[in-house]
């Protein structure tokens, strides 16, 4: 008798990678048409509201108006942003030192971060991967302003971290954006990644689905998690190593 054993867990990450970006396009096919079609009927509505004269309005009339103005604007923006994730993603691959994007991020939420009183820091060792600059960095952003945000919103000095070391065995970077905020719950996990899910009051829930959507497209994955020691959370980029491994430590 001959038993053979088989690791069969990248053929199960390569086929789980590939139904997420099947079920991301039929998302963005069905309701991309939807959601134009809603946007023309909205932008109408607004338009009809800037049309009425305020000075001309009672005040009760007037706060009336100045409301409808307001909510269509904030719901156009909420389809614009769904169109932006429903929209076909066209790659600009190029080799992307996700070092420097990580320092750039921190750069640009260094004042948000210091005007809570905390701090963000980039460390580890990082490497250059093939993928499309501007989208990689707009994931890492989105993690690290949630992170930022999420901190703050407890009432939380944030202390965030943005690190990354190579798996050469797997053959990907792992990138890990952790805080010392209130956390995710368990049973939330799987969900915050979804399309609309948020936690947050005044959130579209469309944040973090599109970071998994870049991560996809770029052939990773992301995953949530619980911060060093259970506090917190720990959000997990792995994305794909080309051949050579320049590496950069920051």
């Amino acid at each position: 008798m001959i038993c053979l054993f088989t690791d069969l867990s990248a053929v199960i990450d390569l086929e789980e990678q590939l139904r997420l970006k099947d079920t991301l396009a039929r998302l963005g096919e069905l309701t991309a048409g939807l959601a134009h079609e809603f946007r023309n009927g909205l932008a109408t509505v607004h338009g009809y509201a800037r049309l009425l004269n305020l000075d001309t309005l009672p005040p009760q009339e007037r706060t009336y108006v100045e409301g409808l103005r307001a909510e269509t604007e904030a719901l156009g923006q909420v389809v614009t942003n769904f169109l932006n994730f429903a929209r076909p993603t066209q790659l600009a691959v190029t080799p992307v030192d996700l070092g420097q994007i990580a320092q750039r991020v921190a750069e640009e939420l260094q004042a948000d971060v210091t005007a809570h009183g905390g701090r963000l820091v980039v460390g580890g060792t990082w490497a250059v991967v093939d993928g499309d600059e501007v989208l990689l960095r707009q994931a890492l952003s989105n993690l690290a302003r949630n992170a930022v945000e999420a901190c703050a919103g407890a009432g939380i000095v944030p202390d965030v971290r943005i690190e990354a070391m190579p798996d050469l065995a797997a053959h990907a970077l792992r990138v890990q954006v952790t805080d010392n905020g209130p956390g995710i719950e368990p049973g939330l996990r799987d969900r915050v990644f979804r399309p609309f899910f948020t936690t947050k009051r005044d959130g579209t829930g469309l944040g973090l689905a599109l970071v998994q959507k870049i991560v996809v497209t770029h052939n990773g994955r992301v995953h949530a998690g619980p911060g060093p020691g259970g506090l917190g959370t720990a959000m997990q980029l792995t994305l794909p190593l080309p051949e050579l491994l320049p590496k950069v430590s920051v």
